[in-house]
């Protein structure tokens, strides 16, 4: 049983839940509850859900070292000694081989598995040599959500708005500008340490960094919400104040309590902002299904 524990902690499907941007395009287009289309995005999100599980292994491999300095990351498997490096290897090629065989399953086309192809060169080669330069790897992090948004349409054959893009390109970087600046001020000293790239980042920097892209997340999804949705625009202007609520909450945890080093734990554990996300999705559903 332990074993298994382990393996499912290397795993880390807590972070599935960023899978959850595969979505989007179904939701926003109309066709939520379209069965056939539901299961081809529902198998999408699966894949993404092993793809994104088997970078996470290969960059706790490529990060062990590091991560034994970090106060958290050394109890993760291979940082602690829980999982050999064999054993984490094995999993990444079965997790490979089943997010292949989910869009298998749908008869996916060509275009979804180079989707799924992308985000997982995307990742090695952020674990290799990106995250180690500076800007380009939150860039990197970036796109990985993009991925997931583009592939999410293309599976069921829909374009995906431009302010759609913009919008999750926007919120990306937001989050891992958040993880870095929590990084460098939990870590210090040793931040460099940790991650090379850290020492290039200051707390000044990041602080400007989070307030323009701060602004441009704002600006992006209230336009979105005015001309991007389509017929149901007007109404969509009523979910503005649940995202600003939801971005200036975000903010307070960074910067009134010097969390953020995983955003998804954050969702997850803080309730004002895990029910401002839910409460968000029940209106956009409400308003663009009833």
């Amino acid at each position: 049983m332990k074993p298994f524990k382990s393996f499912l902690k290397l795993m880390r499907p807590a972070q599935w839940i960023k899978n959850g941007f595969v979505w989007m395009p179904i939701v926003f287009v109309g066709r939520l509850f379209y069965f056939d289309e539901v299961v081809q995005v529902g198998a999408m999100f699966v894949s993404f859900c092993f793809a994104s599980s088997a970078t996470y292994i290969i960059n706790d491999y490529m990060d062990v070292e590091q991560d034994r300095l970090h106060p958290l990351k050394r109890n993760r498997p291979l940082a602690s000694g829980e999982v050999s490096p064999t054993g984490a290897f094995l999993l990444t090629g079965a997790l490979i081989m089943a997010a292949l065989a989910s869009l298998m399953a749908v008869h996916a086309p060509l275009m979804c598995y180079l989707f799924v192809a992308a985000y997982l060169a995307l990742h090695v080669f952020y674990s290799v040599q990106l995250k180690n330069v500076v800007m380009v790897d939150v860039l990197t992090i970036s796109m990985g959500f993009l991925l997931r948004v583009l592939a999410g349409g293309w599976i069921i054959n829909v374009s995906v708005s431009s302010w759609l893009v913009l919008c999750t390109f926007s919120v990306a970087i937001f989050l891992a500008l958040g993880k870095r600046r929590h990084e460098v001020v939990m870590l210090s000293g040793n931040a460099a340490g940790h991650r090379p790239v850290l020492e290039k980042y200051s707390i000044g920097l990041l602080d400007q960094l989070v307030q323009v892209v701060t602004t441009s997340t704002l600006i992006f999804y209230c336009l979105y919400s005015v001309i991007g949705v389509g017929v149901q625009s007007e109404k969509m202007m009523f979910t503005i104040p649940l995202v600003t609520y939801g971005i200036f909450r975000y903010l307070y945890l960074i910067y009134g309590k010097e969390e953020g080093g995983s955003p998804t734990a954050l969702l997850l554990t803080d309730p004002p902002l895990l029910g401002c996300v839910a409460l968000w999705g029940v209106a956009c559903v409400g308003i663009l299904y009833l």
